[in-house]
């Protein structure tokens, strides 16, 4: 315990050193909360049509909210890596998988917070208790995605950040469906995200979601499965 809450303080010692990975980690989260909570509001009554995609909005913002968690944890790993610590891991008694599971695992218990007080603005009252905590835990997935993801296919920061706009854009894809009536939007599902999306939509409206919760899972963690690997793979082979 006493080395978990030691791995704890340096990590947030290292974010707190850095203005874009705090900004990241905290400011980013809370604007959109604000934004969620007071603009997005006002910005349906001045323009109704808006009030139509309330959820979509909502559940979009949620998301940009886990992966710039994700961010910020794959900008530590990719510090870490040029600095020969992850390697130094293999030697010490941690190991790496148990410092891996320890530093997506946090990050994902963050993101479930997180995305569990976007859930619970105002227009999402049909979420019940549990299925609003799995879809937090659902869209919170995106976190470890997000992390895993650029920390395997960037060499630096600089390179990070530009792989995460990409990403960004990838995941977004999905909400394309909600406009789509035909068979194509199924299409979609190849990203994990949109099997989230369509769960909390199905639920909202009091509908079983258990197909589209079940292809969640399913896909989220054959991504997390495969990045973990390509991680490991890319960084001590």
């Amino acid at each position: 315990m006493q080395k978990l809450l030691r791995l704890v303080r340096l990590d947030f010692s290292m974010i707190l050193r850095e203005e874009m990975l705090w900004f990241m980690l905290f400011v980013v989260p809370a604007l959109q909360f604000s934004a969620a909570l007071l603009l997005l509001p006002w910005l349906e009554e001045q323009f109704p049509v808006m009030a139509e995609y309330h959820l979509l909005i909502v559940m979009l913002m949620t998301l940009q909210v886990v992966t710039s968690i994700g961010f910020v944890l794959a900008s530590m790993l990719l510090d870490e890596r040029d600095e020969e610590v992850l390697t130094a891991l293999r030697a010490m008694p941690v190991g790496v998988n148990a410092f891996l599971f320890y530093r997506l695992g946090i990050g994902t218990v963050m993101a479930v917070l997180f995305a569990y007080a976007m859930l619970s603005i105002p227009g999402l009252e049909g979420l019940g208790l549990a299925s609003r905590l799995m879809a937090a835990a659902l869209f919170a997935s995106a976190a470890p995605i997000t992390t895993l993801a650029l920390a395997t296919l960037s060499s630096n920061k600089v390179e990070g950040l530009a792989v995460y706009k990409g990403l960004s854009i990838i995941l977004l894809i999905p909400a394309g469906s909600f406009f789509m009536d035909s068979w194509v939007q199924y299409t979609l599902g190849v990203v994990p995200v949109y099997w989230s999306l369509h769960f909390v939509d199905k639920v909202l409206v009091g509908e079983p979601g258990g197909l589209e919760l079940l292809m969640a899972l399913l896909t989220h963690g054959l991504v997390l499965w495969m990045l973990f690997r390509l991680f490991k793979r890319r960084v001590f082979s």
